[in-house]
Formats: C-alpha cells, structure tokens, sequence
C-alpha cells in the first residue's frame, strides 16, 4: 500500500557538487564551469525574475570596481539562496502532507483489518461452521424421526420418542441462535461496506496526494536547478573578480573570504543539492 516519492535529479550536478564540498572550497566552481567572463553577466533570479547585472572583469580599473562586483554577486547568491530556501520549504511541506496522508491511509487499513476484517471472518468461520453442524444435526434427526414416524403407533417406543423430542427441542433453540447469529453478521457486514468505502475514498486522496507531490517535485527541482545554475555564476564570478585583485592589483594570495567560501554558503548549497534528491 505504501508509495515511494520519486523526484527526478540532476545526478551530473550531484557528482559535481560532491567532489566540490569533498574538496570544503564551494568556489572551485570556477574549475568545473565553462562559462567564460569576458563580458558581462546577467544573473537572473527564476523565482522573482530580478536581474543582477554583473560587469565585465576584464573591464574594471580599480580593486575597489571588483570589490563592488564581487559584493554585488554576493547580494544576488544571497537573494537566490533566500529563495532556495523557501522553495525547499514549500516542496518539504508537500511532501511531508503527503506522507501523512499515506501513513494515515495504511493506519486506517490496518485497523480496518484487524478490528473489523478480521474479527468479522472469525465470526462467519464460526457461524459458517455451526451451521455445518446444525445441518448434519437436522439431517440425522429427520431420518430418525421419519424412521420413528413410519412404525405403527404400537411399535413406537416412548424413549425414542422423549429422545426425538429431546433433539427437536435443540434443532430449535440451535436455529433461533443460528437466526440471530445471521443478523449479526449481516450488520457486521453492512458496517464493514460503509467503511470500506469510506477507506477507499481515502486511498483515493492518498494517492492522488502522492500524485500531486510527484508532480510538484519535478517543477520544485526544475526551479532548484535554475536557481544552482545563477548561483554558479555567481560563485565563479566571485572567483574571477578575486583572481583579478590577486594578479592586478596584488592582493595576498589567500583563501577567498567572499560569502560564496563561507560556511553558511556551503550549507545552503548542501541543503539545496539534498532538496532535490527527495
């Protein structure tokens, strides 16, 4: 009874992003894109559609123009992380609506069958095999009886005939119990239609849930991958413009201090990548 969500992903861009963090430097970005800045860049947010217009590098006279570019590239990767996050929440809270429906379908089956399924089929097993009984029961009485019945009145023996009796007394309160039995079970039958049916209309929401988050998760991880692709842009023009103030205008040589070498940045991208495996 239980689906499995399956999400299709990017698992080219998985590898990539893997070997990235493996390595704790998400700009080497730059190593693996093929993107070339020689002109300038336009970042543009799929969710808000706003555009960060970023110049040509190449261009820029001055360390504090890069500085300015790379703060620029920074304000947008923060803005495309602010929205990945929503539209990681969004797609969780979907997902998490349709577990609960599903769970809550296999929890009312569950019940269904053991506080009612079961114990009905119990019953009708033991009612089915009484009457088995009572039959087999009649039938030896009858041809006693007839046997009895066929003999002249002088013939007939007072204790066969207390016995007959005896057993005719029995067939009787066996087939009022039978009688009641039956109506039991026809209650407990009845009973069990209404709430298969209101258990299968349940099965139908779960399953249509589970449909909707399918559905909802391809353009979830549409939009997430749209929003990877601008941050990577983004990281890899960071990368540029610092490599620039190294070379140009001899800035120390050391490791980026930008926000796209920052541990909130690697944690952003981690939970992104992981958003789109589920």
């Amino acid at each position: 009874m239980k689906k499995q969500f399956r999400c299709n992903f990017d698992f080219t861009r998985l590898w990539r992003l893997r070997n990235m963090m493996s390595l704790g430097i998400v700009v080497v970005f730059c190593l693996l894109s093929k993107l070339s800045f020689s002109q300038a860049v336009d970042v543009v947010n799929p969710i808000s559609n706003q555009t960060y217009k970023l110049p040509d590098p190449a261009t820029m006279q001055t360390a504090a123009d890069l500085q300015a570019a790379i703060a620029t590239a920074e304000t947008a990767g923060k803005a495309l992380n602010a929205d990945a996050a929503k539209e990681r929440a969004v797609k969780l809270n979907d997902i998490n609506k349709a577990k609960t429906a599903n769970s809550d379908y296999v929890t009312a089956l569950n019940n269904f069958n053991k506080n009612e399924v079961i114990p009905y089929n119990t019953d009708l097993n033991n009612y089915t095999a009484s009457g088995t009984k009572f039959n087999e029961f009649l039938a030896t009485y009858n041809k006693a009886a007839q046997a009895n019945n066929a003999l002249a009145a002088k013939d007939r023996k007072a204790a066969t005939v207390a016995a007959l009796n005896k057993q005719k007394a029995q067939i009787d309160a066996w087939g009022i119990k039978l009688t009641k039995w039956k109506a039991k079970l026809d209650a407990a039958k009845a009973k069990l239609d209404i709430d298969n049916a209101a258990l299968q209309k349940q099965k139908q929401k779960s399953d249509a849930a589970n449909q909707a988050i399918t559905e909802k998760s391809k353009t979830a991880n549409f939009k997430l991958n749209a929003l990877l692709d601008q941050l990577t842009i983004c990281a890899n023009y960071a990368v540029k413009c610092h490599s620039i103030l190294i070379s140009k205008f001899s800035y120390p040589n050391t490791p980026d201090a930008s926000y796209f070498s920052s541990p909130v940045y690697r944690s952003a991208i981690a939970e992104l990548v992981s958003a789109m495996k589920n």
